[in-house]
């Protein structure tokens, strides 16, 4: 594993530091009270790894502070509606660039088919990579199977999130859209406020990464679990799936606590039941599939 580094200077020269912030999101707790520190499904982060996470959390709440407080909540990206290849409810399609009349903000990622049934954390690395490098919509820097190796996927028969985080540093060291002090972690969705709510954090990580650092989110789900509450869109039939890895490429509106608020993401999985294109579901979903999952995300 890298060696951990401050993600603070990592955000944009507009993001306040988080000393300087002096707000309770400043100050939020590694573990809330009630919270167990980890599922048990993977194993417990090292005292590096969740220090880690803690120090991205709190730089990411300092970062949603200062544009909130600012009201510069677009920053830079255009708010271009992204594309679907299979057109399933919950699919985007082809728009050119328009006004943001409502917060959002994507970034140019390009959807990639996972070429094995359990692939699905390699295809994320594979398109967290291409955008990273700067690559064509058709083009790979690196295959499936090399970045399947970086996380072990072959040797489990899975991907873990601390596994996919080694094979993210890998796969996107030195890459020009990569932030110079980047560190990919390892990071528990978890009601840090404590309002009983895990869509406003998940909306507001979403942001922080996409609007603030221009980089891409790895996302552990449950996709269309039989007696889960919310399934993928991209997902047409319940499937026994032991998880399932995404990329969150975009945001849509600031958290309204509804199905209003959005996460834009890629699946890989055309052949193992779900989709491989474009897609978004509300964020009050997609937290409820991560928290009966792993509970975890990778950013």
């Amino acid at each position: 594993m890298l060696i951990r580094r401050t993600i603070a200077a990592m955000l944009t020269a507009s993001v306040l530091s988080v000393s300087a912030v002096g707000s309770a999101h400043a100050a939020r707790p590694t573990h809330p009270p009630g919270q167990a520190p980890d599922n048990p499904g993977e194993r417990p982060l090292t005292e590096e790894e969740q220090a880690a996470s803690d120090r991205k959390v709190r730089a990411a709440a300092a970062y949603i502070a200062s544009v909130d407080a600012s009201g510069s909540t677009l920053m830079s990206l255009s708010c271009v509606a992204p594309n679907s290849t299979d057109g399933v409810a919950g699919a985007t399609t082809d728009s050119t660039t328009q006004a943001c009349t409502v917060p959002q903000a994507y970034l140019g990622v390009a959807a990639r088919d996972q070429l094995k049934g359990h692939y699905c954390g390699p295809a994320v690395g594979q398109v967290i990579a291409n955008y990273s490098w700067a690559m064509s919509a058709t083009g790979n820097k690196y295959s499936q199977g090399t970045i399947a190796s970086w996380m072990s996927t072959d040797v489990k028969g899975y991907t873990n999130a601390p596994e996919l985080e080694y094979g993210l540093e890998r796969a996107t060291a030195g890459a020009p859209r990569r932030p110079a002090n980047w560190d990919w972690v390892v990071t528990r969705l978890l009601d840090y406020d404590g309002d009983g709510i895990l869509g406003d954090e998940l909306q507001n990580f979403v942001r922080s990464n996409i609007s603030g650092s221009k980089m891409p989110l790895a996302l552990a789900v449950k996709p269309y679990d039989v007696n889960g509450k919310y399934h993928l869109s991209s997902w047409k039939k319940p499937v026994s799936s032991p998880g399932h890895w995404i990329a969150a490429y975009g945001w849509y509106s600031l958290w309204a606590g509804n199905d209003f608020s959005r996460i834009y993401y890629t699946d890989s999985s055309r052949d193992e039941g779900g989709s491989t294109g474009k897609y978004w579901d509300p964020t009050r979903h997609l937290a409820e599939m991560i928290r009966v999952h792993t509970g975890r995300f990778v950013w």
